[in-house]
């Protein structure tokens, strides 16, 4: 068996290699032709932007239909990241540091200007710009010169130019990045760019593409492993190939996938034997799943649950009383859905805190104490790192985590009597409005103090707040304790007194109330 990595010996060349169904190959040959023979004064004409999850064939795609219609691509190799030791040794040498965004607007700019200058290209040789790799971003600042960099290149490129972008899992609602690069989309195709979505591949597909190679390397997978494979890499042609490839170096290693017996599994039993197979975080070839936030949002509050006790649990609640005794969840631990949700154990709180009575029986009191309770100790916990503790960041790491399981079990422990079915839609927590009015009032407060006192804190904050703006109010001077406007305290000034005010660690959660209507 060779070392070489199997997605990249068994990539496609022609179109008929190619996993893409063939309605969605015929369509982007179709673009393709266009931009190929565009003329010149057609700019707008000249960008195709293709959009779609990792592994999906996008840029398999681009060199198969170029290699068609015998055009070359020229792509945008990403520069090599600078590593700290190098940046302090060119910084001793008095070089400057690039940073990779910086580097792709140079590019960006001398495509837009002169085009291809090389010596391999002929004068009537055809050829395809390639961006695949795009510098990462992060702030609004950043993402705004990338925006303005592939508008303007979008707008004025004169070469047949394809931008591929990579949408990757909405692992969290409060995570503005995910709506800066749909935004993005929007803007570029505005601008005049064609948009082509690609869709994950699908398992039949998958299942030949891998058949193909087993056959060609002469590895010996039944019917059953393969489908298995293909199921499990969620439609990524890579995974699944380089999953296929670690399948093949040692299989004895591997759990078996038929049962002792010799006779076929269930359905269910075969769902589990994927999920032991790619879950098991000890197998090298594993993928993990993630989940968005409202996704594990909805399997805490729907709770839905075995509609029979199971055998364990028969055996392990004997001696519980029956009010204590609870049906086997549909899902896995609420532990590992936190960890697929990649989620903070605030946001958990608050949404559940939230959302949670919409989704109690009216008539169970009983339950809706139990699910307060719960989350009140849930608070507790979190209030005990709330700036208080020291920076010991491995306790705090515990107990984020502790509250986050109290927060969730109680409310799957508690709600034992449902709420009967029903859509609901997953309101934004109010006590954000309230802690975003807090912080506000208290940056007013501050400012006020500095002001009038030449910049020193001669008082408590709660002073101000419970007596000084009180007896303002009072003696007829609402000038000075209503009617002003708020300075915009720096964070190096209000660090001390402001310590412990926000409730998570990420203030960008504290965002417009549309952010979560959208999703």
């Amino acid at each position: 068996m060779s070392r070489e990595l199997w997605a990249d010996k068994y990539k496609p060349c022609s179109l008929e290699e190619l996993a893409v169904h063939k309605k969605k190959v015929e369509e982007v040959k179709v673009l393709f032709e266009e931009i190929l023979t565009a003329s010149k004064e057609t700019l707008c004409k000249n960008v195709l932007l293709f959009v779609g999850p990792a592994g999906v064939g996008k840029s398999a795609t681009v060199y198969a239909i170029a290699s068609h219609f015998g055009a070359r691509i020229s792509e945008w190799n990403t520069p090599t990241p600078t590593i700290w030791q190098e940046h302090l040794y060119n910084s001793s040498s008095g070089l400057r540091y690039t940073s990779k965004l910086e580097e792709f607007e140079s590019f960006v700019e001398r495509i837009r200007k002169y085009g291809f200058i090389s010596s391999t290209v002929g004068p009537r040789s055809r050829v395809v710009l390639l961006i695949d790799d795009l510098p990462v971003v992060n702030g609004k600042v950043s993402y705004g010169r990338l925006h303005r960099c592939l508008h303007l290149l979008v707008q004025s490129v004169c070469v047949p130019t394809v931008i591929l972008m990579t949408d990757y899992v909405k692992a969290d609602s409060t995570d503005n990045s995910m709506r800066y690069w749909e935004d993005l989309h929007v803007s570029l195709q505005e601008a005049g760019a064609c948009k082509v979505s690609f869709n994950p591949i699908t398992v039949n597909s998958l299942k030949k593409t891998l058949s193909r190679i087993c056959k060609e390397e002469e590895c010996e997978l039944s019917a059953e492993q393969i489908e298995l494979l293909a199921k499990a890499s969620g439609g990524d042609i890579r995974h699944a190939i380089t999953s296929l490839q670690y399948f093949c170096l040692k299989p004895h290693q591997l759990p078996s996938l038929c049962l002792s017996d010799g006779s076929t599994p269930s359905l269910r039993e075969r769902t589990d034997g994927l999920t032991d197979l790619y879950i098991e975080p000890s197998l090298s070839f594993g993928r993990d799943d993630t989940l968005s936030l409202f996704h594990a949002l909805g399997k805490f509050l729907h709770n839905k649950r075995e509609s029979e006790p199971s055998m364990v649990l028969d055996r392990d609640t004997t001696n519980l009383k029956e009010k204590f005794v609870r049906l086997p969840l549909k899902m896995d631990s609420p532990e590992s859905i936190l960890r697929q949700a990649h989620s903070q154990s605030r946001p958990i709180a608050d949404f559940l805190h939230e959302n949670v009575l919409d989704f109690v029986n009216d008539e169970a009191i009983d339950d809706a104490w139990v699910v307060a309770s719960y989350l009140c100790d849930s608070d507790v916990l979190l209030a005990s790192v709330n700036g208080r503790m020291a920076r010991n960041f491995e306790a705090e790491n515990v107990v984020r985590s502790a509250a986050a399981s109290v927060a969730v079990r109680g409310v799957l422990f508690g709600n034992s009597h449902l709420a009967p079915t029903r859509w609901h839609a997953i309101r934004r927590p109010k006590l954000w409005q309230v802690e975003q009015s807090l912080w506000h009032y208290k940056c007013q407060m501050v400012s006020q103090q500095r002001d009038a006192n030449n910049g020193l804190n001669l008082y408590d904050l709660s002073v101000v707040a419970t007596e000084i703006k009180p007896t303002l109010k009072r003696i007829g001077n609402r000038g000075a304790s209503e009617d002003f406007e708020a300075h915009e305290a720096s964070p190096e000034h209000m660090a001390d007194d402001l310590d412990g005010l926000i409730l998570d660690d990420d203030k960008s959660e504290m965002t417009s109330e549309d952010e979560i209507e959208d999703w």
